[in-house]
């Protein structure tokens, strides 16, 4: 008898670690599928951007998740003046353009996102 409550006793730790770790399981996939969705809604942004219809550097964008999460993104880079030649060395022809913005980068912050999500700030 006292063996039996014994191999009861085990299954029900077992089973109480099969939930636990399943439920953990669950809380990281959805944190991933946030992040992810964070991601594509901010590169949607770094793609638009100077196209005209929208100016990260003028404009405060935001991004939304679901369930009904708006969050405001933060851009860097819109200081950044760079310069650029344009032709070649011997050519008396050589352009130099410059006031040029240099690559943008967007992050977003949150605890359902697991923390910061950044994208973008590559040259």
């Amino acid at each position: 008898m006292i063996e039996a409550l014994i191999g009861m006793l085990l299954v029900a730790v077992i089973g109480l670690g099969l939930v636990y770790t399943s439920s953990r399981v669950a809380v990281s996939h959805k944190d991933m599928n946030l992040q992810s969705l964070a991601v594509a809604q901010l590169r949607d942004l770094l793609q638009r951007n100077g196209s005209g219809s929208l100016d990260l550097c003028a404009t405060a964008p935001s991004i939304k998740l679901p369930p009904q999460l708006s969050l405001p993104v933060s851009v860097s880079g819109c200081d950044a003046s760079l310069s650029a030649s344009v032709g070649k060395t011997s050519d008396s022809a050589r352009k130099t353009l410059t006031g040029l913005h240099g690559p943008l980068s967007l992050s977003v912050t949150d605890p359902a996102l697991g923390g910061e999500v950044r994208v973008g700030g590559g040259l």
